[in-house]
């Protein structure tokens, strides 16, 4: 009896700082009510999107800047981290077009240039961060290795102020080996994209279910050596119905009748309470860094809330 309670006296703190570190990433998009943000669930916020200009070498400019210094003011009074997320599928040259990044990486000119630019605006707009939202640098093309520079001297540019790198990535797949492993070291962590997983077949079927978290993470950890700390996995809070369909959010699927509990209703698929509970877990059985969730106004509120069920799992 007392070699248990020894050991429980040794493991419990570890088990408590592991809790503590447990990072809740959360997409805001531009205009989310900084009141309705559930703060407390939380522990960084990722506002989307900082957008690259045409030339791709410089970010356009941050048009609300009363509205981010409202959002990063209030995070902070509540102890908690907001990056600036640039990139994003819709970028501005079509869904998917990534051009202005591939523009930009492939000079050493063009990188300094993008990364003086975000710099001044992480800096005045007092961000903790960056997260890069290229989708996607390809694995048969020099923006894979372009890739890697870019993160390297924007990552040593943030680390000198005490600021953090991030990135938003695919689940699994060919493109993901567009992320070479040597960018690693230039990444405090990876915000994987569980989600979406409809392409390919034009059946309708499930975007996001379990199995595809339990393949990511094998595929990360096992097959591209991705640390277990430096993972962080996605989660959905809306649903889809068929390929492009993104159909309602999870808030709007309630009131339209669905069951927060199930992962399918009226033709369309997403993750209900029990699902997300599983998820979570999974990424703290795997020793993952934490969760993310695409995008925070898609939550409903009180007992039914997508965020209060990963807290449940983690507090």
């Amino acid at each position: 009896m007392k070699i248990i309670k020894l050991t429980l006296l040794l493991v419990l703190p570890f088990l408590a700082q592991a809790q503590k570190d447990f990072k809740v990433v959360a997409y805001c998009t531009h205009g989310t009510e900084v009141s309705s943000i559930p703060f407390q669930y939380i522990t960084h916020l990722n506002y989307s999107f900082g957008i690259p200009a045409k030339s791709g070498d410089t970010l356009n400019p941050i048009n609300d800047k009363e509205y981010v210094n409202r959002l990063v003011k209030t995070a902070h009074q509540k102890g908690k981290k907001v990056f600036l997320s640039i990139g994003g599928w819709a970028i501005g040259d079509g869904l998917g077009d990534d051009t202005r990044f591939h523009k930009m990486s492939e000079t050493a000119q063009g990188r300094k240039n993008f990364i003086e630019s975000t710099m001044k605006t992480v800096t005045a707009l007092d961000f903790d961060g960056v997260d890069l939202d290229w989708e996607y640098p390809d694995p048969d093309h020099h923006s894979s290795d372009d890739y890697v520079l870019l993160c390297k001297d924007l990552y040593n540019q943030l680390h000198k102020q005490g600021k953090q790198l991030t990135a938003a990535v695919v689940s699994a797949g060919k493109q993901a080996y567009g992320i070479k492993e040597e960018v690693y070291s230039y990444m405090d962590w990876l915000n994987l994209m569980v989600y979406d997983g409809d392409y390919g077949p034009q059946e309708i079927r499930h975007h996001s279910p379990y199995s595809m978290a339990l393949e990511c993470v094998d595929f990360w950890l096992n097959i591209r050596h991705l640390p277990a700390g430096k993972a962080v996995l996605g989660l959905p809070f809306y649903a889809k119905k068929g390929h492009g369909n993104y159909g309602f959010t999870y808030k709007q699927l309630l009131k339209e009748g669905a069951s927060p509990f199930d992962d399918y209703w009226n033709g369309h698929y997403y993750n209900g309470t029990f699902t997300i509970k599983n998820k979570t877990k999974l990424a703290q059985e795997k020793k993952l860094a934490g969760v993310m969730v695409w995008e925070i106004s898609c939550d409903a509120s009180g007992e039914n809330s997508l965020f209060k069920a990963i807290n449940e799992c983690v507090k």
